[in-house]
C-alpha cells in the first residue's frame, strides 16, 4: 500500500496509460480522480475501480479549457479533501509536417498536450504548497527526445513537456513538490495503434511495434504505470527533474 492516505488526479485517465495508472494507484491505497473528455469510458473506469472496493471519481474535463480545469479541481477537492499526486497524462496525436498541418490542428495538439499541463498544474500546485508536499508526473514521449517524421505538432508538444518538467522541478523543489517526466515509446494502446497505422499502413499494430525496438514486444500501459507509481511514492523522494525513458530500447539505437 505505497500510496495509502494519498489522493491523485490523473488526466486522460479513462483509457490506456491513464486508466492503468488509476487502477494501480487505487490498488496501492490511493483515492483517485480521473479527468477525461471520454464520458463513456471514464464512467466505465470509475465503476470498475469502485466495484473493487476502492475510491474513484470520474469528472469530465477538457484540460485545454481553463474553466473546465477549475471546475474539475474544485470537484476533486470536494471528493478527496486534498491532492498529493498529479499525473498529467492527457494527450492527443495528429500526424503532419509543418507545411501540411492546419493552424487548428496545431493549436489543438499544443493546447491539449502542453497547455493542459500548464492549466492543471497552475490550479493544483498551490494546493500542494498548502499541504507541504506533492508529486507531479508529466507524460511526454520518446518523440519529445528524438523527434519523429511527420509529427511536428506532437514532437513540439512533447519536447515542451520534457523541458517544462525541468523548469517546474526547479521552481517548486523548495516547496517539497517533486516534478518528474516519463517518456514512453510505442505502447499497446489505441493511440499507439493510430501511430502504427500512419507509419506502417496495413501492418498488424502489435507485430509492427514489436519490430521497432530491441525488446521485441509492444509496451503495455501497465509498464508505464509502474514507473508512475515509483515517482508518486515516497521511494522516489530524492528524484525531481528526472526524465525516465521506457521504450524497449528504441532510443538507444
Amino acid at each position: 500500500m505505497k500510496l495509502r492516505r494519498k489522493s491523485a488526479v490523473i488526466t486522460g485517465g479513462a483509457v490506456g496509460i491513464g486508466k492503468a495508472v488509476a487502477q494501480l494507484f487505487s490498488s496501492e491505497g490511493c483515492q483517485v480522480v480521473i479527468a477525461d473528455v471520454n464520458e463513456e469510458k471514464g464512467a466505465e473506469t470509475q465503476k470498475e475501480i469502485n466495484q473493487q472496493g476502492r475510491n474513484c471519481l470520474f469528472i469530465r474535463c477538457d484540460v485545454a479549457r481553463a474553466d473546465e480545469v477549475k471546475n474539475m479541481v474544485q470537484k476533486a477537492i470536494s471528493f478527496c479533501g486534498s491532492i498529493n499526486i498529479l499525473v498529467n497524462n492527457a494527450g492527443i496525436w495528429r500526424p503532419g509536417r509543418v507545411t501540411d498541418l492546419t493552424e487548428e490542428t496545431w493549436d489543438r495538439v499544443l493546447d491539449t498536450n502542453l497547455k493542459g499541463i500548464f492549466l492543471v498544474s497552475k490550479e493544483i500546485i498551490p494546493l500542494m504548497q498548502k499541504e507541504g508536499e506533492g508529486s507531479i508526473i508529466n507524460l511526454a514521449s520518446v518523440a519529445g527526445l528524438v523527434g519523429s517524421r511527420d509529427g511536428s505538432a506532437y514532437n513540439a508538444s512533447k519536447g515542451g513537456i520534457v523541458n517544462l518538467t525541468r523548469g517546474m522541478a526547479l521552481d517548486f523543489a523548495k516547496d517539497s513538490i517533486r516534478v518528474n517526466c516519463i517518456c514512453p515509446g510505442l505502447i499497446d494502446s489505441a493511440q499507439g495503434d493510430m501511430v502504427v497505422a500512419h507509419y506502417a499502413p496495413g501492418k498488424d499494430p502489435r507485430t509492427a511495434k514489436a519490430s521497432w525496438q530491441p525488446i521485441a514486444r509492444a509496451g503495455i500501459p501497465q509498464d508505464v504505470a509502474e514507473v508512475a507509481l515509483y515517482f508518486a511514492s515516497d521511494e522516489s523522494s530524492f528524484a525531481t527533474g528526472s526524465i525516465f525513458v521506457i521504450d524497449g530500447g528504441l532510443t538507444a539505437e
